[in-house]
């Protein structure tokens, strides 16, 4: 029996590491018609994850250039961007959209919304002392979060937007099992909650 749980959280394991690569929008991008410029925070994305082409319209733009924090795709078909202020680039995973160089829409794909999701973690489950549950994504994710008591009734709601983790204060809340529901996009989930003062 012992065995059967080690290779449980085992498995448990390998999917969850395996689900913290998904790719989300660099924060910073912007254009000069001809080229486009992508900066990354340190650490959240690498070389060979990002994508070698990039489309914005019927436009492609190729990689010419990438380090850490940055990256270059050049003009490679199509004509150069008729408002370099204001554009949507198709990375292949999902849509970002940019506006004078900020990242103002991200719009994932269903394969991108899964593995965040699969990548979740609510600690400290079962919640035994302070307030707070903390809701952890595999990548900053707009989601809303409801929180059930098991008669069916409501008793948390809130959102996150462009957060890979958020604080849930419980304080208010019985010792008792709940059932967290998280949805985002067309994509919802729920897992069990216990709180245990």
């Amino acid at each position: 029996m012992k065995n059967c749980y080690y290779l449980l959280l085992l498995c448990i394991g390998f999917f969850n590491v395996n689900a913290v690569v998904a790719q989300s929008c660099p924060p910073t991008g912007f254009s000069n018609g001809s080229s486009l410029y992508f900066f990354y925070d340190v650490g959240t994305s690498n070389c060979v994850d990002r994508p070698s082409v990039i489309t914005v319209g019927s436009s492609e733009f190729t990689s010419a250039y990438c380090d850490v924090s940055y990256s270059r795709y050049d003009l490679s078909s199509g004509s150069p961007l008729a408002n370099p202020n204001m554009f949507t680039a198709d990375f292949g995973y999902g849509t970002c959209e940019y506006t004078n160089g900020t990242l103002t829409n991200e719009s994932l794909s269903i394969e991108q919304v899964e593995a965040i999701f699969n990548s979740l973690s609510i600690y400290p489950n079962p919640l035994t002392h302070g307030n707070t549950l903390n809701v952890k994504f595999g990548a900053n994710v707009a989601a809303s979060l409801k929180l059930y008591d098991i008669t069916g009734k409501m008793v948390l709601s809130s959102a996150t937007e462009g957060l890979a983790t958020k604080p849930l204060t419980l304080s208010n809340l019985p010792n008792g099992i709940y059932l967290l529901q998280i949805a985002s996009d067309n994509l919802s989930i729920s897992r069990k909650v216990v709180i245990m003062r």
